[in-house]
């Protein structure tokens, strides 16, 4: 997989991009809109392959006390019909992903 980053990560605007002949990771760019310090971050994530599509990402985070954190991670977008069908897989489709993604996170950050 190739891959490139634009700007300073963790900064409004930073851009991670990456383009694979693998089909399952295909090509697009994931963009930070939206840093809320110690809140959220909003990013932007354009699919150009296998399927072209724009969608909307949230990480949001909400202390619990002084030693927990609870971290939301929220996948948002539209699409067109017939291809809204697959919304009702999605969670199926990258659910797994999502939820590895933040077991990472929770191993990182308890090391």
């Amino acid at each position: 997989m190739k891959k490139s980053y634009t700007g300073t990560d963790g900064t409004v605007g930073f851009i991670y991009a990456w383009d694979s002949e693998n089909k399952n990771a295909g090509k697009g760019a994931q963009e930070i809109k939206v840093v809320d310090e110690n809140k959220r971050v909003d990013v932007e994530i354009r699919f150009e392959k296998p399927m072209e599509g724009t969608n909307q990402a949230s990480v949001i985070t909400t202390p619990i006390d002084s030693t927990k954190t609870k971290v939301e991670w929220g996948f948002y977008g539209t699409s067109p019909y017939p291809f809204n069908l697959m919304n009702l897989c999605m969670d199926a489709l990258v659910g797994k992903d999502l939820q590895q993604n933040l077991e990472n996170l929770k191993a990182l950050l308890e090391k």
